[in-house]
């Protein structure tokens, strides 16, 4: 007695994981990388 073949589920690849660049980090990154030169710079202003 032949049987039915069920449909072949199709397997997701397992999403990336996030790595430390995200975008939901990279506006916190740019305002570091703006923030901190234009810190040490008005520091040396006044030293």
């Amino acid at each position: 007695m032949p049987t039915i073949g069920l449909p072949k589920v199709e397997r997701r690849a397992p999403e990336a994981a996030h790595g430390p660049l995200d975008f939901e980090l990279l506006d916190l990154y740019a305002a570091i990388f703006i923030v901190v030169p234009m810190a040490l710079f008005l520091k040396s202003l006044w030293s």
